[in-house]
């Protein structure tokens, strides 16, 4: 048996020490910067509920800090502000800021046993991750080019037949593509029962209000009191869409199984975990029904949703810009030309439509506020005390939007990211899209491909106008100043254009494409 020696328990009593000298020294450090708090309720009167990301990156200027500090009602929250701390952070210390706050709004919604809700802690966390990587892993992203390329020229399609509903044909590309992946379901029309509940979790998503600032967040004992005492409207705005999120769960789970009894089922995410869940030893309940159905979820909204925001975007950014759609569409002319539609074998001959898409990213953030990460352990950075339990945003916008980094941030130029010696300004590529950390999206390759096979599909073949008033004048909305919606994702929540062939010849080439 071991008997410690004196000189065991004095190297234990030693690193005791060392491990109780470098807490307090942590502690004696400032916390980031940040301003003047209410000795009752922290920040939570200055900090608005649409807009923080600006006032965020404002205060970061005003304090000459890239990460700030700022709390409400005794919760401390750390802004990053830059991708360097950010990726410091959140990417290599990875391991004590992928926690997850308790979100009160999120779990009344019935977001539970979901990837993007839970933390990282729990066992549902690590088994979507797992399941999640190996299907949409980057090694096996060509294999769902057919079916990209298929659905961009459906959309196509799609937006010549009914212009004024291209909002609805971004809505059925998002979610057809998503859905085709985790259920082998195909979306044909723009009645489908999927875009239905693909819309009601849009608006769940856009308009609910910032994760983990909503009245029910900030005041959790508003959850067991009727919606009528909640002045911030959160209790009440659960009750009338919870069950689009119930729908999202239970709808394409019961699809697939009636598709598995009738010998239909096609290769897809949510069959290959129901395959792994029949399989698995008795008493083992490592996948369940439940846990299939928030994976299945997960990847709904992530995927279609973060789409329908970035193509969004996309138009409204590009259709100020004539300029920029007239190089892309001659780039494509030269390479693709006139008599058939762009694949994936064209990419690499396409920078500027590249840069195009990332611009798109860059231009409005579909997470302005990043969801809050949690810090797991007392940390310090760059002589600033980090409380554990904190809540950690990275600032999307303030990453994008720096003038520092991003010369005229408003204006939509894909040839910021071109090097010096080519003309360009040698700007970096956005990097916020896809989270940070263990957060990262695990489908992030699809996810870009997505967004690259649409947006090349569509400056192709289709013009992006501004729209007209009355008097035949066209309308030029100020994207500074413009509205966006608020929630776990955003886009813009107005944007007026009229999208039309650029030719008869293209109309045609659109035309062409039915049920390949």
């Amino acid at each position: 048996m071991f008997a410690p020696t004196v000189q065991d328990i004095a190297i234990c009593v030693l690193l005791y020490a060392l491990h109780l000298l470098l807490k307090r020294s942590q502690q004696s450090l400032p916390l980031p910067p940040g301003p003047p708090a209410d000795p009752l309720f922290g920040h939570l009167r200055k900090i608005p509920s649409i807009g923080a990301e600006r006032l965020y990156l404002q205060w970061g200027r005003e304090y000459d800090s890239d990460v700030i500090h700022v709390s409400v009602l005794g919760q401390p929250i750390i802004v990053l502000n830059s991708l360097q701390a950010t990726v410091d952070l959140l990417d290599k210390r990875g391991a004590i800021y992928s926690g997850r706050p308790q979100f009160a709004f999120f779990d009344m919604l019935g977001w539970y046993e979901c990837l993007l809700m839970i933390g990282s802690q729990q066992p549902s966390f690590s088994i979507h991750r797992r399941l999640m990587q190996n299907y949409f892993a980057k090694a096996d992203a060509p294999r769902f080019a057919a079916l990209q390329t298929h659905e961009a020229r459906k959309l196509a399609k799609g937006i010549v037949e009914h212009p004024e509903r291209w909002q609805e044909c971004l809505n059925m590309y998002s979610t057809g593509i998503i859905m085709q992946l985790i259920t082998g379901h195909e979306i044909k029309t723009l009645d489908d029962v999927h875009l239905q509940i693909a819309n009601d979790v849009c608006m769940t998503m856009n308009s609910g209000g910032t994760a983990g600032a909503t009245g029910v967040d900030l005041f959790p004992l508003l959850r067991y009191l009727p919606s009528w005492c909640d002045p911030s409207g959160s209790t009440g705005f659960v009750r009338k869409w919870r069950h689009a999120i119930r729908n999202m769960y239970d709808v394409p789970y019961e699809r697939v199984q009636a598709d598995v009894k009738a010998g239909t089922a096609q290769p897809s995410l949510m069959l290959a975990a129901m395959q792994e869940m029949d399989a698995q030893e008795e008493g083992v309940d490592t996948l369940t029904e439940e846990r299939i159905k928030g994976l299945c979820a997960t990847s709904w909204a992530g995927g279609a949703d973060t789409t329908f925001d970035t193509l969004t975007t996309f138009v409204f950014g590009i259709v100020n810009y004539p300029d920029v759609q007239a190089r892309a569409r001659a780039e494509l002319d030269r390479v693709v030309g006139p008599d058939r539609m762009p694949d994936f074998a064209d990419r690499d001959n396409l920078p500027y439509v590249e840069r195009v898409m990332y611009e798109s990213f860059r231009f409005w953030p579909v997470t302005p506020l990043g969801p809050p990460h949690k810090s797991t352990e007392d940390d310090m950075y760059n002589g600033m005390f980090i409380p554990k339990g904190s809540l950690v945003l990275f600032n999307a916008f303030a990453m994008t939007h720096d003038e520092s980094v991003y010369a005229d941030p408003w204006r939509f130029d894909p040839d910021r990211y071109l090097p010096r010696e080519e003309g360009g300004r040698g700007e970096p590529l956005p990097a916020t899209q896809f989270g940070f950390g263990r957060r990262v999206c695990p489908g992030r390759v699809v996810g870009e491909t997505n967004i690259f096979i649409a947006i090349a599909t569509m400056l192709h073949v289709l013009a992006i106008e501004k729209a007209k008033d009355a008097a035949g004048n066209e309308i030029t909305v100020d994207p500074e100043t413009a509205k966006y919606t608020t929630g776990l994702t955003s886009h813009p929540e107005t944007v007026l254009c009229n999208i039309v062939p650029t030719s008869e010849r293209a109309k045609g080439l659109a035309m062409a494409y039915h049920s390949e």
